[in-house]
């Protein structure tokens, strides 16, 4: 689990509390060393936390710079490359390793005034970095959103490492039963290990609850702990198979029920728990991947307003640059600026014998106006060839998850360049990210 690892000396428990609990209150997980005899900052236990964590948070104060426990992990925070949040405990002059790692970045005092609101802003930007959320969408459908999101991100886990979680937000379900028969999908949803708990308060929560998929007529609104990553998500790689962590939150129909819904309180509520839901799974994963519905929903907004990026799956005719014009005007109209999502179409179905007019002039600019923004620019230079290979199948119900992804079959058959087109449109998602 990531989090934001807290540096602190005994004398300054008041400011560590103090900025804990604006964390917490924030959905930012923290951890700090207990302060007990014989606990060393270079125990196995001490050292993992400093390995899993994505930031520090340093409390400067006399106290501190004189304390040999945070002096080391000031500097196995440095040795890590950690992002440092320091924050004055009091009026201390710094020296030594204080002065040289944290005199630029000392601008705050725990007490001043929005001093703890900016902290939560940085190490919010930080964390979600960390762990980038993608969202595939179109809202033309056919398009090939389903087979992108397991099958590029099943490679990008398999060739580029990192921990993965993919959320079917379509109420089809259709990635959901890439990988799970229809009756196994169905028992998930049953016991709300489902993505409806990422909205609403169910059975994952308190055992003697009715499941929300049950009752269309009203949304719960209050606020829910998240549920634990064991119960939730959806593990696709066995024990006895490929290495890494490739999860999925399984889909299900009855979240069409937030399309028939008339009070906009209840669903903004309900928006903010999924939210908070996808922050908190931020701290489990590397990267998180929706697979979204071709339609302007509810569903569609949520999925915009908690990714950093959409990737656009597009085949090269009209119709899918219809849905392309759509989105970005979806994404103009009801997204806050600051919150929109970069956006990377990618070509699928493609001829791999030549390139199709339709794509050198979408390449050269001509649909540009079309599209309402500059589509040559936001192309990927990877496309997915047209190929029987990437069609979804029915999943073997003998067979363990994993292996409905291209990555991981076996040889012959052209496979070989599917699987390294796949790897290829990977890394450069995950060069535009981090860039």
């Amino acid at each position: 689990m990531s989090h934001l690892l807290i540096a602190y000396a005994p004398n300054d428990l008041d400011a560590l509390l103090k900025v804990h609990e604006t964390l917490r209150q924030a959905s930012i997980a923290t951890w700090y060393m207990p302060q007990a005899n014989g606990v060393s900052p270079t125990s196995p236990a001490n050292l993992a936390a400093i390995h899993d964590a994505f930031g520090m948070v340093v409390l400067v104060s006399a106290a501190s710079m004189k304390s040999k426990t945070v002096k080391i992990q000031l500097q196995q925070a440095i040795d890590r490359g950690l992002t440092l949040f320091p924050l004055r405990v009091d009026h201390a002059r710094l020296s030594g390793l204080f002065r040289s790692a944290l005199a630029d970045k000392l601008t705050d005092a725990v007490h001043d005034d929005g001093a703890l609101e900016r902290l939560v802003a940085a190490a919010r930007q930080r964390f979600e970095k960390r762990c980038p959320v993608i969202a595939v969408m179109n809202l033309k459908g056919g398009v090939g959103k389903t087979t992108v999101s397991a099958q590029v991100f099943g490679a990008w886990q398999s060739a580029l490492g990192g921990r993965t979680l993919l959320v079917d937000l379509d109420p089809q379900y259709n990635l959901t039963q890439t990988f799970f028969n229809m009756n196994t999908a169905d028992a998930f949803s049953a016991q709300d290990r489902s993505v409806i708990s990422l909205f609403e308060r169910s059975r994952l929560h308190a055992k003697d609850l009715e499941s929300p998929a049950e009752d269309w007529t009203s949304i719960r609104v209050d606020p829910f702990p998240a549920a634990d990553r064991e119960s939730m998500c959806h593990g696709l790689l066995t024990p006895n198979g490929p290495a890494g962590r490739l999860d999925l939150i399984s889909g299900q129909f009855e979240i069409s029920k937030y399309a028939f819904a008339q009070n906009p309180l209840a669903l903004a509520a309900v928006g903010a728990n999924f939210r908070r839901m996808i922050d908190h799974y931020r701290s489990h994963y590397d990267l998180i991947v929706f697979d979204t519905n071709p339609n302007a929903t509810f569903l569609t907004r949520c999925a915009l307003e908690a990714a950093d990026r959409v990737v656009v799956p597009m085949h090269p005719d009209v119709y899918s640059l219809r849905g392309v014009r759509l989105l970005n005007q979806v994404i103009h109209d009801h997204v806050d600026a600051a919150a929109r999502p970069d956006i990377s179409v990618l070509f699928n179905a493609v001829s791999r014998s030549e390139q199709s007019d339709f794509e050198a002039d979408a390449r050269n600019g001509a649909f540009d106006p079309q599209a309402g923004f500059s589509l040559s620019r936001a192309l990927m230079s990877h496309a997915l060839p047209r190929s029987a290979h990437l069609n979804v199948k029915n999943p073997d119900p003998d067979s363990p998850p994993w292996q409905q992804l291209l990555i991981h079959r076996g040889r012959g058959g052209g496979l070989r360049a599917i699987r390294d087109t796949l790897t290829g449109v990977a890394q450069e998602l995950k060069t535009l990210i981090e860039a």
